[in-house]
């Protein structure tokens, strides 16, 4: 790292356009069974019922798992947690164009909850860490846009997708993108005081303007609720 004279780097935008392109792969994960569900109820014989069931379960364990998922990036850091939870949602997405029948694809589905579950505190802890409160608003702004992104503009893809591959093909295939995503994120990302190419200047800004540059670097530490 070179001085703080220097002009600051501009890594954090491409920590944040690297969270972007997680919460599209999140939200595609989410959307697939909806364009799924016709062809997919009819080759296993689901009843509307099993169907509401189905759709609902991913729900129910990603809301119930929330605050532990928060407590998972707290002790292992983001860069462990946004990797094993992109790869370990994926794997589930991947088996879910295996499934047989209403009770694997209903376990899977309430996997894919849990597993998604850390996603949405991981990045905001990484916005609280690489950004200053001037710039926060901003960040969270562009990445919570990525949901609407990888509903409206990804929606046409996947149904490309199950045109050409069937709908086991179509989580098979997302599956297979977010497991990529997941190794790409654990090689690349860092938190700030550890990142290569961040510079001082670009540190002193993120801190002073009130960035939890150290409070990365903290994880696994027990703090006191007061």
């Amino acid at each position: 790292m070179k001085g703080y004279s220097e002009k600051p780097t501009r890594v954090r935008f491409r920590v944040l356009a690297f969270i972007f392109i997680s919460v599209v792969i999140n939200y595609m994960d989410r959307s697939n069974i909806s364009v799924a569900a016709t062809a997919m109820s009819k080759d296993l014989k689901l009843s509307s019922v099993e169907l509401g069931l189905i759709f609902s379960a991913f729900g129910w364990a990603y809301a119930a798992l929330q605050i532990p998922g928060g407590v998972m990036v707290d002790r292992f850091g983001a860069r462990a947690t946004y990797a094993f939870s992109l790869i370990t949602w994926s794997i589930v997405t991947l088996l879910q164009g295996f499934t047989k029948g209403f009770v694997s694809l209903f376990g899977l589905r309430l996997a894919t909850g849990a597993f998604e579950a850390p996603a949405f505190p991981t990045n905001n802890k990484v916005v609280t860490s690489w950004f200053p409160n001037q710039e926060r608003a901003s960040a969270i702004a562009f990445y919570t846009s990525g949901q609407f992104a990888g509903l409206a503009f990804l929606t046409p893809t996947l149904v490309t997708i199950q045109h050409f591959l069937g709908w086991r093909g179509l989580f098979i295939t997302t599956g297979i993108i977010g497991i990529a995503w997941g190794i790409i994120w654990y090689i690349f990302y860092r938190d700030p005081s550890q990142h290569s190419k961040v510079n001082k200047a670009e540190l002193q800004h993120i801190e002073e303007g009130g960035g939890l540059v150290k409070a990365a670097d903290k994880k696994g530490e027990r703090a006191k609720f007061e």
